[in-house]
């Protein structure tokens, strides 16, 4: 069972997801915020670390973190998860370009906070004034999230040039996302052997080659989705799957709904 309703503004975009299927390994280029609901909390990985959404902590991902979500019943839980661009909750924040947004994957924001934004349920989907209260209550909840980081160590900061056949590996996976290029040609591309290219990206990216290169697909799989009317079969063979069915299965294990259902939201976001 699974069910979704979206938000969109300038800020990214804000489902209302229920699931109760795992979600694989899997990233965005958004900073992403969770907030638990109701129902089956399960519990997530976020960049290596356990942690369990609760009744007054967000779960808080950093663009590109590599995150996944388990559950232990058929019972599905209720989320709230924001997609932030990266550099509009930036400012937001006041942090700068080259920090992480979040300093830990879990923070405590209170019942009340919480509450707060559980009512975006009943926000109408077509109103101009349902963007203006989702931006607002974005504002709060980056800054709750901002005041109990305060004592937090500071945020990483990114590395101040990546390695250049790293840089070349990602500029190729980027211009043939819609082709059939393999990470094995890839690696051969920027001159390293699969093992080493492999040790080098993850060091670098922070990420595995194959989790960054499925969010590219599912980045671009998205795009499609929302942005024409192409049925799933071309869709799925643009992004080189052989079949409808493991296309819907790799966009089912990455966003939690299957593309029909994910398509038809979007169309109806506000």
């Amino acid at each position: 069972m699974a069910s979704i309703k979206l938000f969109r503004g300038a800020f990214g975009h804000v489902s209302v997801l229920n699931a109760a299927r795992d979600l694989v390994t899997h990233a965005h280029p958004e900073a992403h915020v969770i907030i638990w609901l109701n129902g089956d909390p399960g519990r997530m990985i976020v960049g290596g670390t356990e942690v369990r959404p609760g009744p007054v902590d967000a779960v808080c991902v950093n663009s590109l973190q590599p995150h996944s979500h388990h559950f232990s019943s058929d019972r599905p839980g209720s989320f709230l998860a924001f997609y932030l661009q990266p550099e509009w909750a930036a400012a937001r924040m006041g942090r700068g370009a080259d920090q992480a947004l979040f300093r830990r994957p879990v923070v405590r924001i209170g019942q009340a906070l919480r509450a707060e934004a559980s009512m975006l349920l009943d926000v109408s989907e077509s109103n101009e004034l349902a963007a203006y209260e989702v931006e607002r209550m974005i504002d709060r909840l980056l800054e709750g999230i901002g005041a109990a980081q305060a004592a937090a160590a500071p945020a990483a900061t990114a590395p101040a040039r990546r390695d250049h056949r790293i840089r070349k590996a990602v500029a190729l996976m980027q211009a043939h996302v819609s082709g059939r290029i393999t990470l094995d040609e890839v690696a051969r591309s920027v001159g390293l052997s699969r093992p080493h290219f492999f040790n080098l990206f993850r060091e670098q990216m922070d990420l595995t080659p194959n989790v960054y290169w499925n969010t590219l697909r599912m980045e671009e799989a998205l795009r499609q989705i929302e942005a024409s009317d192409e049925s799933l079969t071309s869709v799925a063979c643009s992004l080189g799957f052989t079949t409808q069915a493991n296309f819907t299965r790799f966009f089912r294990d990455h966003a939690g709904v299957p593309p029909t259902l994910y398509r038809e939201a979007s169309r109806s976001a506000a």
